[in-house]
């Protein structure tokens, strides 16, 4: 996405210096405004990918993902993954902390259910695991994986599940990845002995 966006600036610098800098003394008309067109639309492509490099980022994108993914697949991920929540302050007894990666497909496997079934419930924060707030969590609440639940405890105490299963079909010899119910009713249950 990153150098599709390069690629547009560059483009639109050039075209935009051949409509403000033509020589006037050979007027072409149709060229001007075909190079007028062309500048208009890399404006709107533009502004476009610098819509949804802000909305990846609000959704927990990091750099290295947006270099990573193209302009469908940053949808994709911005459609299957939450808007983290920066003014809160994550690190205190009691709260459940959700840890998932921007376009982490696992994470995206689940996202939907588990919105679903965290919704209404206090104190269950989600967390880009790659973004600075995540980072300084992760040194803290170490988990090894993505989707991750972390119930904060006493005195920095913490426990931590993994919200995801491989489920394996032997009939057609496929799998895919499920929502892990009891390990997420399992963090609810030891939030509420933390209050």
């Amino acid at each position: 996405m990153i150098y599709t966006l390069i690629y547009i600036i560059i483009t639109g610098i050039i075209f935009l210096t051949g409509i403000f800098y033509r020589n006037k003394k050979k007027p072409y008309l149709k060229s001007k405004k075909l190079e007028k067109f062309l500048a208009a639309t890399l404006a709107v492509l533009f502004l476009l990918y610098m819509a949804t490099a802000v909305m990846a980022y609000m959704h927990g994108a990091d750099m290295e993902s947006l270099q990573k993914f193209g302009i469908l697949r940053t949808i994709r991920a911005i459609q299957n993954s939450p808007v983290t929540d920066r003014s809160v302050n994550f690190d205190q007894q009691g709260n459940i902390l959700i840890y998932y990666r921007f376009g982490c497909r696992d994470c995206e496997a689940v996202y939907d259910e588990l919105k679903t079934e965290v919704e209404g419930k206090e104190n269950i924060y989600w967390v880009a695991s790659r973004q600075s707030e995540g980072q300084k969590l992760l040194q803290k609440y170490t988990v090894s994986e993505v989707p991750t639940g972390v119930v904060i405890q006493k005195e920095g105490m913490y426990i931590s599940h993994v919200l995801c299963n491989f489920v394996y079909d032997r009939q057609d010899g496929t799998g895919s990845v499920r929502l892990d119910t009891h390990a997420l009713n399992r963090l609810v249950e030891l939030q509420c002995r933390e209050k």
